[in-house]
């Protein structure tokens, strides 16, 4: 079923018996349980009627007797199954033992006040399994797997015009770029950008430059624009400002051998007409670093990205072999000439 359907619905007060979400998009595992429980009993209610069990470590049989237990000063009870690893090929990990008949007779016959939600942070159920057969016929199924990069994009810009807010493209640029183009993160982050345009309703790149924080890989990216563009003052400056952070030089180089080799690859790949799609497939990396690798990689000739991509694992060698101090091999990278 859909998410935003089931939503609707449960704000409505509109419950279903049973509903399994499958996927791991935390965000929307997260707003789903948020609207249930608002829905479903106030606050007072909460201490007696809302509970939460682990598969790995708690029995089944257990949340069966709750299930099948009356409300306690209330007129439902919402209980969240997590970790229902039973659903799935997945190896047993823990000495819990499940009584899974439990579960099917249940299905047969749910407590008309009780909402059972079984949070299955997994790509797909074992289809085999009587089980799961049982919930796909009995259940409300959901899917909250992790929306692709143009997706979850649409869900933050809808979220903020729905919010009353605009955001320039640059400053929404930016801000997919601060959060990896994550929707949980994206989501987590809105409120910062929402409390700072209070007044003005509107959201502007510099807003998001101050409230989103950088990571040392976006920190390192940007060096790495940098060196490639040629801006060795701002190279150098940069890397001071993350060596008085904390960061190593070993680290440092590290990363931008990822981020080289990384460069190098879509290269190959777009000079050998591969689309982004296909890039996507054969790398195994998130859409957005492919998107900003291939605008970068683009500008430059293979020989020269190459050329770089050999240096830093050369400066790597000889970093980690004591050959030179590792902050002037560094230092020596980022002055030199690369054509």
């Amino acid at each position: 079923m859909s998410f935003q359907t089931e939503l609707a619905k449960i704000k409505e007060k509109k419950f279903d018996s049973v509903y399994v979400l499958l996927g791991k998009e935390r965000y929307l595992t997260k707003q789903f349980k948020k609207q249930l429980v608002a829905s479903g009993m106030n606050e007072e209610e909460q201490s007696f009627n809302l509970m939460t069990f682990d598969m790995k470590q708690d029995l089944l049989d257990n949340v069966m007797i709750e299930a099948q237990t009356i409300p306690f000063f209330g007129d439902r009870k919402i209980i969240f199954i997590q970790e229902p690893y039973f659903l799935t090929g997945e190896k047993k990990k823990t000495d819990v033992e499940h009584n899974l008949n439990t579960l099917l007779e249940y299905l047969d016959e749910p407590s008309p006040s009780t909402i059972l939600v079984f949070l299955a942070p997994y790509d797909k159920l074992d289809e085999r399994k009587k089980i799961v057969k049982k919930l796909k016929k009995e259940a409300i199924m959901i899917d909250v797997s992790d929306m692709d990069n143009r997706l979850a994009q649409k869900y933050v810009a809808d979220t903020i015009k729905a919010e009353g807010y605009e955001i320039s493209k640059e400053a929404f640029e930016e801000f997919i770029y601060l959060t990896n183009a994550n929707l949980s993160q994206m989501m987590n982050e809105l409120d910062k950008l929402f409390l700072a345009a209070t007044d003005s309703k509107k959201i502007s790149k510099e807003m998001v430059h101050q409230l989103i924080p950088r990571t040392l890989e976006h920190s390192i990216f940007d060096l790495l624009k940098y060196v490639l563009s040629g801006q060795k003052d701002n190279a150098l400056t940069l890397y001071k400002e993350l060596l008085l952070q904390g960061e190593e030089p070993i680290k440092i180089n590290a990363i931008l051998v990822s981020q080289f080799r990384l460069l190098v690859q879509v290269k190959i790949m777009a000079d050998r007409h591969y689309q982004q799609s296909n890039m996507i497939d054969v790398l195994k990396i998130h859409p957005y670093r492919i998107k900003l690798s291939l605008q970068e990689a683009k500008r430059f000739e293979l020989k020269t990205l190459g050329a770089i991509f050999d240096y830093l694992v050369e400066n790597d060698y000889k970093m980690k072999s004591g050959y030179m101090d590792a902050n002037l091999l560094f230092e020596l990278f980022l002055m030199k000439e690369f054509k």
